[in-house]
């Protein structure tokens, strides 16, 4: 918030303080006050208060949702508590979200209309602003994507109070006509895409050069289709050599508030037990 101050010159009082000009620098305006010490100050607050409102409703304006995407990125998903892996998950349906005319929108401007639009276009694909066609998303990219946005215009209206009400709330999210498979692998995990062995033999050699200490986590993670949160989270206690058995009970991601890695739960917070070996 802006601060001021009152000086006496002369017999009057003057009130000052510093405000933002259109070019983003900050300078100081001075205005006559009276006589009097008290009542200068109480004009000073009230003018504070005036370009405070001001200020606010002017950034509300302009603000386009590309620009409250980096907001809520930075004040909510990063000081968070999800896992490294939806972060970055976010972070990445972010960048896409940015590419397309919608994040240039001025936030007051956008409709349920315009979000569904959006949406419809990744579900079931066709031409995208950059002129290419291609085809829609999957399901849970799809997820993803209007995860961002509900939880952004969310947290427009509150804490920020710049919409009085999230245009998301209105948005259905539409499937496409499935294939099935009758021969499709189901015990893999809804799309998780595995990197081939020849990709993970590629990665090993790159790491023996660059970071030898990290191809230990990657090879157990590999092995054992472990997140490399969990990969991490092991410790001796959890390895049963005996059984040949892993307990993954933890996870560790990093905390972009605190700075630092933290340990938590797994994703889903469950306790499972892998078996490695013969």
């Amino acid at each position: 918030m802006a601060k001021g101050s009152v000086r006496k010159k002369g017999k009057k009082w003057y009130y000052r303080f510093y405000v933002e000009d259109a070019s983003g620098k900050m300078v100081q305006k001075e205005y006559a006050g009276t006589e009097s010490k008290s009542e200068t100050e109480k004009l000073l607050r009230k003018a504070l208060e005036d370009y405070e409102n001001k200020k606010f409703v002017a950034r509300a304006e302009s603000l386009t949702v590309g620009e409250l995407l980096d907001m809520w990125a930075e004040e909510e998903l990063k000081a968070g508590t999800l896992s490294n892996g939806t972060v970055e998950n976010y972070l990445g349906a972010i960048r896409c979200i940015k590419k397309h005319p919608i994040a240039d929108r001025k936030l007051k401007t956008v409709t349920a209309e315009h979000l569904q639009s959006f949406l419809d276009l990744l579900t079931f694909g066709g031409e995208f602003p950059d002129g290419k066609v291609r085809k829609g998303y999957s399901k849970d990219y799809i997820h993803s994507f209007s995860a961002v946005l509900q939880q952004s215009f969310r947290f427009a209206v509150f804490p920020k109070q710049l919409i009085s009400f999230n245009p998301m709330q209105y948005i259905k999210l539409k499937r496409q006509a499935e294939e099935v498979d009758l021969f499709s692998d189901d015990e893999v995990e809804e799309g998780t895409q595995p990197i081939s062995h020849e990709d993970y033999e590629r990665l090993i050699k790159y790491l023996e050069k660059k970071n030898p200490p990290a191809i230990l986590p990657i090879q157990i993670a590999y092995y054992a289709g472990l997140r490399i949160g969990e990969t991490c989270g092991l410790t001796w206690q959890d390895i049963n050599l005996e059984e040949q058995c892993l307990t993954i009970k933890r996870s560790i991601r990093y905390d972009g508030t605190k700075h630092k890695n933290v340990i938590g739960t797994t994703k889903r917070k469950k306790v499972r037990i892998v078996d490695f070996g013969d």
